[in-house]
């Protein structure tokens, strides 16, 4: 081998001299063999040709087309098997109540126990597994696209409990009466988070937190469109129920996801033999011919109006439910303490009141949400179809596979009176089940609930139509140019669903996720008359359903302010900004430095040119600061300063350099009190080294005279949370999230005092110092 090594050297040292490249050695032949025969030239460009593949698929994994498709299927997959583990949980609790048609007590107790038994479950899960999985998870995500990301919020573990929550409360079915949208967006964000870090690794390259919140985005449209198999709809709901600003550039990765999704669900159904071919969820059979007539419009605009003031009554009581938890001291205690007890009672409460031989028989406690929302678009007017069965099957509570809406007909009571008292019953059921601590979501059952609105504008225009009390109407329907149109009862029920949940989340896109449920597209126009009617009643008088959630979790979001509030063009950013502002110049010494972090909790500190002119050089952040002033009164530094004195003597010339750097636990004993209090003082008195210090030379600024509106729309559109005042480039202000949340919520209420208030003088650190005492200050500061 020493041959090899001269011949290498030899070889590369002469082309260095000659100026060429350098010539590879295992190409020289040698005359004397070696342990390892040299490569041939095809091995080596066979070897480049792999290594170079390997770079381009290192740098092709990370885009964003394979993290969206992966992302895609990957929750498709997930929603499909949770469909499945659902169904079967609900045929065997079924199957034990059948079976057990002879014991009346153990038929309730089999009821009751296998609900109680999934609520504890799902809740235990939300303890003790991770906190961060109670609730829908929409919420909280609002807040992490505003900036602030929750603890364990896009976690592997958050996901874990968010799954098994998720399965026990949809196993519970209608009595429970809670959906999957929410926590299926929370999943398919925590999945779009992880597989994000996965993705970076691999390609190599580092992670941008804007890229990052347009794939979050991507997978709450993602998560709606596992549910509902709709993609378009799926994107415009995420973007509307999460997003507050939305770059219009990006939706490409938010449909392609969606559509991942939604096509890996419907082969999925088919591949398992659920369906024959790839289709939709709900399948309709209306007539396109003549969907609807004119004077139709006028009961679909009423419907939305119905729609709209019930969701203000709902959004209501909701809110102030949860202000009574959490303000009544002796519930919110033992609500904190007894999240599993709590959820097991109201499981238990829930599972008694829709008992199928109890009160359950009158709301059709047998049939699942799927099966609730294919009853209610079935076309069938009930009415005419219970006059022909006679009202006489005595249907429930036993099974009805084919026709599921014979669990709405009953030989003592019409199916009139069956869904109002449903409507009644689910209502309050919602509101109580909104308070169990549980993973679940909340969309899907106020979707259903609003789809059995439908006899509240279609029944009684049949009734009217059949009296010919209705404006060009016929025995059966409505007659237009001469042609009887009859009236499609499953518009109703389409436009009543998309009115309602739209008006509870306050979005305008659930239009478009019925039209991709069920297919239908010739109810276009009165959906959309029926979702805005809603939504004007709802916006103008509520809160969402989401920022209800918000408010009483008390996260840090900006409440919405209206365009029109002529407050928000009158308000200026110096009638509520802070002025008692604490700050760092270059003149500034450690002992101001100190006086900062230890008097104030500021994450984040201007930088002045002087306390003079104040002009603002840019902002500095806690923790670097308090790094440095930690190195700078640190044992070390003092030991190295003694030494350079000659403080200490001793050691002589058997120690090491190294050994003279360390401080001995001696050494520091020896030094006094006094000693160190004196040194640490003369530390304090040397000028901060502000040269090494990251130091952001342009925090966000804004003036004086900038409108409530334009700071509104700035810090919404930027995710800022403070922003400092400047007036010809001297220091006079900063605003936060909390002072504009303030604001906001003042103008909106109509309380706010325009004025600008009275600029505070700023503290004298020289002078705090010395008024806290020298002594004091040094020794809190070792």
């Amino acid at each position: 081998m020493g041959l090899w090594s001269c011949r290498k050297q030899a070889v590369q040292d002469e082309a260095l001299e000659l100026g060429s490249p350098r010539v590879p050695a295992e190409r020289e032949p040698l005359k004397e063999p070696v342990g390892k025969a040299p490569r041939r030239p095809c091995a080596e460009r066979c070897l480049r040709s792999l290594q170079s593949l390997g770079l381009s698929l290192r740098s092709q994994c990370g885009q964003d087309w394979i993290f969206l498709f992966l992302l895609g299927v990957s929750m498709a997959t997930l929603s499909f098997g949770l469909d499945i583990t659902v169904s079967k949980c609900q045929q065997v609790n079924l199957w034990v109540y059948d079976e057990l048609v002879d014991y009346r007590c153990l038929q309730y107790l089999s009821w009751t126990l296998y609900h109680v038994v999934l609520m504890v479950v799902a809740a235990a899960a939300a303890k003790y597994i991770s906190p961060q999985a109670a609730g829908s998870g929409i919420p909280e995500l609002k807040v992490a696209l505003r900036g602030l990301v929750l603890p364990e919020f896009f976690t592997l573990r958050t996901l874990a409990a968010k799954l098994v929550g998720a399965v026990c409360t949809l196993a519970g079915g209608s009595t429970i009466f809670l959906g999957k949208v929410g926590p299926f967006v929370h999943m398919a964000t925590i999945l779009a988070t992880q597989l994000g870090k996965v993705m970076v690794t691999v390609a190599g390259s580092t992670e941008n937190p804007g890229r990052k919140y347009d794939l979050l985005v991507a997978g709450a449209a993602v998560g709606v469109a596992c549910c509902f198999v709709a993609p378009v709809g799926g994107v415009l709901f995420g973007v509307e129920a999460t997003g507050t600003h939305f770059a219009v550039r990006n939706y490409w990765r938010g449909f392609f996801a969606a559509t991942c999704a939604a096509l890996a669900f419907r082969l999925l159904a088919v591949l398992n033999g659920t369906r024959e071919t790839v289709a939709v969820l709900f399948r309709t059979t209306w007539r396109v011919e003549f969907p609807y007539d004119l004077p139709e419009l006028l009961s679909y605009a009423i419907l939305g109006a119905l729609c709209g003031g019930l969701c203000c009554v709902f959004l209501f009581c909701h809110r102030n439910v949860l202000l009574l938890l959490r303000n009544w001291p002796r519930v919110h205690q033992f609500m904190a303490n007894n999240k599993i007890f709590h959820a097991g009672l109201v499981s238990l409460l829930l599972a008694s009141l829709t008992f199928p031989h109890g009160l359950g028989q009158y709301i059709g406690a047998r049939l699942s949400m799927k099966e609730l929302l294919e009853t209610f678009f079935s076309n069938v007017t009930w009415g005419l179809e219970e006059a022909s069965v006679g009202n006489a099957t005595q249907q429930p509570p036993s099974p009805t596979p084919d026709d599921s809406w014979l669990q709405w007909t009953h030989p003592a009571v019409s199916s009139l009176e069956m869904v109002s008292f449903f409507l009644i019953a689910k209502f309050f059921m919602l509101l109580l089940a909104t308070t169990m601590t549980v993973p679940a979501g909340f969309f899907l059952p106020v979707f259903v609930y609003a789809s059995a609105l439908r006899v509240c504008a279609q029944e009684p225009l049949w009734a009217a139509c059949t009296a010919r009390s209705w404006p060009g109407s016929s025995r059966g329907g409505l007659v237009s140019e001469g042609i009887r149109i009859h009236v499609t009862p499953a518009g109703y029920a389409l436009a009543g669903a998309a009115a309602y949940s739209g008006a509870v989340t306050q979005t305008i896109s659930t239009a478009l996720l019925t039209f991709e449920l069920t297919g239908q597209m010739s109810h276009i126009l009165p959906v959309l008359l029926t979702v805005l009617v809603a939504n004007a009643i709802s916006q103008g008088s509520q809160p969402s359903f989401f920022d209800t959630l918000i408010v009483a979790k008390r996260l840090p979001f900006l409440p919405r302010l209206p365009v029109a509030r002529s407050g928000g063009h009158e308000v200026c950013v110096e009638d509520f900004m802070v002025t008692g502002l604490q700050f760092l110049s270059r003149e500034s010494k450690y002992k101001n430095l100190w006086a900062l972090l230890h008097g104030s909790r500021l994450k984040q500190f201007p930088l002045v040119d002087s306390p003079a002119s104040r002009t603002l050089l840019g902002s500095i952040q806690r923790q670097p600061l308090s790094r440095l002033l930690s190195d700078q009164l640190s044992a070390k530094r003092r030991f190295q300063d003694m030494l350079s004195q000659g403080g200490w003597g001793g050691g002589g010339d058997a120690e090491t350099p190294e050994e003279r750097e360390q401080p001995s636990s001696e050494a520091q004993g020896n030094l006094a009190d006094e000693e160190v209090e004196e040194w640490e003082c003369r530390q304090l008195q040397e000028p901060v080294c502000l040269e090494d210090l990251p130091i952001d030379p342009a925090p966000y600024r804004l003036v004086e005279k900038e409108t409530l509106h334009q700071c509104y729309e700035l810090f919404s559109l930027l995710n800022l949370h403070t922003a400092y005042v400047t007036s010809l480039g001297r220091l006079v202000g900063v605003v936060t999230l909390r002072e504009l949340k303030t604001a906001v919520e003042g103008c909106v209420k109509g309380a706010f005092p325009s004025r600008a208030p009275q600029r505070q003088r700023e503290p004298n650190l020289d002078q705090e110092m010395k008024s806290s005492g020298k002594g004091g200050a040094e020794s809190s500061a070792r």
